[in-house]
């Protein structure tokens, strides 16, 4: 690929971008003398001339552009209409790739072409993506199937886009702030390449199959192995409703609202219970079948949440739950959004004016805020927005959030995905307080176990320095660590000392029939006893 392609490309996506922003402030220049109704009708008219060129223009570039317009058509409960209708084109009305070409594909992944490996192959696809499009197909038993066919030429174009961006970073000096780009553009690399995969996605699939096998209300195609292919995809068709189509839904006695609530339970899940999400929400990839239930498809995007991430998310979800700006920051930290040398009461103040503002908003909630509305919280993210950095571990799992809350908006302006998932965020958080518990009973276990272990070790240490048998070599830091671990034992032995002596002298004054004195020392034992358990977790 010759480096002027991609720099084509690079300029090319840069002077849409320019001219869309510059029409804009044109705009905000000549309001001042427009009247209110003309300038409304004048902003509207503005947003369907850039929705359509930027539909266009993604059209044409193709690879990365079309997964980015596909994600913007899904905010519903941000952008203007204008915009969503056109952009949602990009779903299901990609220009499809000529059929010589995808024949071409099967024929270089099976060595035979597709009328020899099926009984009937449809030549006109169901659909046209950003990385391959789809064929209707019958196998030789005549089960009907899906066949997914990569692009010949994506690879090149995805490799383009990548280098530009890299190129975008590297104009940018890696950073924006403080905020590390190449760390964003390391792992959106990394989330595109691996779509490129379908072996991989076949097994994602298999993967989420099993984990909703218990859930009737969720369909997850079956795998063709024997017919798939890294380059090719099969697997078993499934028809239905696409996910937006509300009209239609109700046409075939379908509830909106109940499809809202079924799309943000079953995310929930994913996310909270299974730790394994479809990363890839949009409506092109989610349909709804009688039942009323939900049909994935397009299992190249996706994310596993590892256990560390999964402790860390429960402690922010129970911060988030009680309100606790310090909890939430501290959470946000050990998970790497905060940089070091961060302004924590600056963060803390933004923190508590987001979780007060938007904890319980609804997606209809949020399209009415006004511009002055979204200016000042602009403001407000802007003055913290070099503490802040996105950790790769995060990146795709905020984008499918994101996505979601656009089509529950398309389907319950009302609906609050957050209330739907608190039962799974409950469960979630069930599990946190149990390894709380658990951490809290190992440490006592490890500290018990040194603690029983002491005079046996001190008994050793004696009886070698009476026979002249010791030598050490240690170092200053070493030395000091040593005496202060000395110290902290020699200090919770005295407190255990007491606690025992405390609790023996309470006996000693139920046998002298002297209850008041017993009933202090026990008291003091109780609180000694305490006193004995905090040294021991907090050292």
């Amino acid at each position: 690929m010759k480096r002027i392609h991609y720099w084509r490309r690079f300029f090319k996506g840069l002077f849409i971008a320019l001219r869309i922003i510059f029409s804009y402030k044109l705009l905000e220049m000549c309001a001042v003398f427009m009247p209110e109704e003309r300038r409304i009708l004048y902003r509207k008219t503005l947003h369907k001339k850039n929705a359509v060129l930027l539909r266009k223009k993604t059209l044409e570039m193709k690879g990365v552009m079309i997964k980015v317009g596909q994600f913007l058509s899904s905010r519903i409960d941000f952008l203007p209409d204008e915009y969503i209708s056109e952009l949602s084109q990009l779903q299901d009305k990609v220009p499809p790739h000529n059929y010589d070409e995808i024949r071409s594909r099967i024929i270089k992944a099976f060595g035979a072409p597709p009328e020899d490996i099926f009984a009937d192959f449809d030549k006109v696809p169901i659909a046209a993506a950003s990385l391959g499009q789809v064929h209707k197909a019958v196998l030789n038993d005549g089960q009907q199937v899906a066949v997914k066919i990569q692009y010949p030429d994506i690879e090149k174009i995805i490799e383009t886009d990548i280098k530009m961006f890299g190129i975008l970073i590297k104009i940018l000096r890696g950073r924006y702030g403080k905020i590390n780009l190449e760390i964003l553009h390391e792992e959106f690399s990394r989330i595109v390449r691996a779509e490129l995969d379908y072996i991989q996605e076949g097994r994602n699939a298999e993967r989420f199959m099993e984990n909703f096998q218990d859930d009737e209300r969720v369909i997850i195609p079956s795998i063709k192995w024997e017919y798939t292919r890294d380059k090719v995809l099969t697997l078993e068709f499934v028809g239905g409703i696409k996910i937006t189509e509300c009209d239609t839904m109700k046409t075939s006695g379908i509830d909106c609202k109940e499809i809202a609530n079924l799309l943000a339970g079953t995310y929930s899940k994913m996310i909270f219970i299974h730790g394994f999400f479809h990363g890839d929400p949009h409506p092109g990839n989610i349909s709804v079948v009688e039942g009323p239930r939900l049909v994935f498809v397009d299992f190249g995007m996706v994310q596993a949440i590892p256990e560390k991430i999964k402790k860390d998310l429960r402690k922010f979800a129970n911060a988030i739950v009680e309100r606790n700006i310090s909890k939430i920051i501290d959470s946000m930290e050990r998970m790497g959004f905060i940089i070091e040398g961060a302004d924590y009461g600056e963060l803390s103040e933004v923190a508590q004016s987001m979780i007060d503002k938007y904890r319980d908003i609804t997606p209809a909630e949020l399209k009415a805020l006004t511009i002055d509305d979204i200016s000042e919280e602009i403001d407000r993210i802007i003055g913290i927005i070099e503490y802040i950095q996105i950790p790769n571990n995060f990146i795709l799992l905020g984008r499918t959030i994101s996505m979601l809350n656009g089509i529950a908006f398309s389907l319950n302006p009302e609906v609050n995905i957050i209330e739907i998932g608190k039962p799974y965020i409950k469960e979630f958080l069930k599990n946190s307080r149990e390894e709380m518990t658990r951490e809290i009973f190992a440490d006592l276990r490890e500290k018990a176990l040194r603690l029983w272990e002491l005079p046996s070790q001190l008994g050793d240490f004696l009886s070698k320095a009476n026979r002249g048998e010791l030598s050490f070599k240690f170092s200053q830091s070493e030395m000091e660590e040593i005496s202060a671990q000395f110290k902290t034992m020699t200090k919770v032995m005295m407190l255990v000392i007491l606690t025992v002596t405390t609790a023996a002298s309470s006996l000693f004054f139920v046998f002298m029939d002297s209850r008041a004195l017993s009933a202090v020392a026990a008291g003091a034992a109780v609180i000694l006893g305490l006193l004995s358990v905090y040294r021991l977790m907090k050292d």
